[in-house]
């Protein structure tokens, strides 16, 4: 089941005010601890996150920066069996910020995939 996906954009109120006239509904917009901002717009059963980068600030980091999230079932045992398989695990299994176990991994395109553990 789809979480969210992440995009980098240089203006967050426009990207999040652009949504909200789609019918979304922001539910978050923070600073990171980073120093990014952070919006979160809800568009019916997913999420859409951005991180606003401007000027010459660093891109923020391609783990979290851009990325697709899914929730699956038996992370623990599928991750192994993706490693045999050839895909590439670019962050190892570990908790993720609400506790649950994550990991990520690239698509056959070579984009970021969040892995989170259903409940």
């Amino acid at each position: 089941m789809l979480k969210h996906v992440s995009f980098v954009t240089r203006d967050l109120s426009a990207v999040l005010a652009f949504y909200e006239r789609l019918g979304g509904v922001a539910e978050k917009r923070v600073v990171t601890a980073e120093g990014y901002g952070r919006g979160v717009v809800r568009l019916g059963e997913g999420k859409l996150q951005f991180f606003e980068v401007s000027g010459e600030a660093p891109q923020p980091h391609p783990h979290w920066a851009e990325h697709i999230a899914v929730y699956v079932r038996g992370l623990r045992q599928l991750l192994p069996q993706l490693r045999a398989a050839g895909v590439n695990v670019t962050r190892n299994l570990q908790p993720s910020p609400s506790g649950r176990d994550m990991a990520f991994v690239h698509d056959p395109d070579g984009r970021q995939v969040e892995l989170l553990e259903a409940d």
